[in-house]
């Protein structure tokens, strides 16, 4: 008699550490290790006195972006390709702002892995008024997020995962650690999903996405200053498949 012994855990986080193998960089900072030297308050702070001291104009209390970059192993900042133009367009001034920052401020930490400099990804909340007029001393724009919601919350979201990509990963003989991360944009839809590390299974990846797009749940969105923001998630899962022969 065969028996299936399944193993599915999953947990919500926003913080993945794997390498991107083509590129030889981490997707996010590993625990405990910050973008910039002293600290995303430390970040805010030199970026606070960058465009006060250099008197660039405020702008509207909407505008906000959400830059991605990648610090090199040589500590250089760079922008990764944001492909949503609207957005962009909608926070021009945001934008501008942000890039200015980018290209200006010089103490960009590199990440670290057993004692080797190493590229990682990352992310971050520009909302300049709360950098100029508003800012105040140890600000730190994470500390205003209230993160995105799944129509009623983390139980049934572990639960409609569960039901529905179980059997999926069993008819395939998925097994061991990997993580589903996508985007909730500010419209509460999810965008850009992928597995990693990936699967070499075109089917399975097909199904996977398919199985993905028919949950059709819309989340309530983050929230930055009661402005809808964008949130990376990511769900480490462990599936494992045994097969006792008795």
């Amino acid at each position: 008699m065969n028996t299936i012994k399944f193993l599915f855990f999953f947990l919500l986080t926003t913080i993945s550490q794997v390498f991107y193998a083509q590129m030889n960089v981490l997707e996010d900072y590993p625990k405990g290790q910050d973008f910039y030297e002293g600290g995303a308050v430390e970040f805010y702070k030199q970026a606070h006195e960058y465009l006060t001291q250099n008197k660039f104009k405020e702008c509207g209390e909407k505008e906000i972006y959400q830059p991605r970059i990648m610090i090199t192993k040589d500590g250089a900042v760079k922008k990764v390709k944001d492909n949503d133009t609207a957005n962009i367009a909608k926070n021009k001034c945001a934008f501008d702002l942000s890039m200015q920052v980018l290209k200006n401020l010089k103490h960009w930490k590199t990440a670290d892995v057993k004692g080797v400099k190493i590229g990682a990804i990352t992310e971050f909340i520009f909302y300049p008024k709360d950098l100029m007029s508003n800012y105040k001393q140890g600000y730190n724009a994470n500390s205003f997020v209230i993160h995105a919601q799944y129509p009623g919350g983390n139980k049934k979201l572990n639960s409609d995962f569960h039901d529905n990509f179980m059997t999926l990963f069993a008819d395939y003989q998925i097994r061991g650690a990997f993580s589903l991360e996508f985007y909730v944009n500010d419209k509460g839809y999810i965008t850009n999903p992928r597995i990693y590390p990936e699967i070499d299974n075109q089917n399975f990846n097909i199904n996977f996405m398919r199985t993905l797009s028919r949950l059709k749940k819309v989340w309530k969105p983050a929230l930055y200053s009661n402005i809808p923001v964008k949130q990376k998630i990511v769900y480490p899962m462990e599936f494992s498949v045994n097969f006792i022969q008795r």
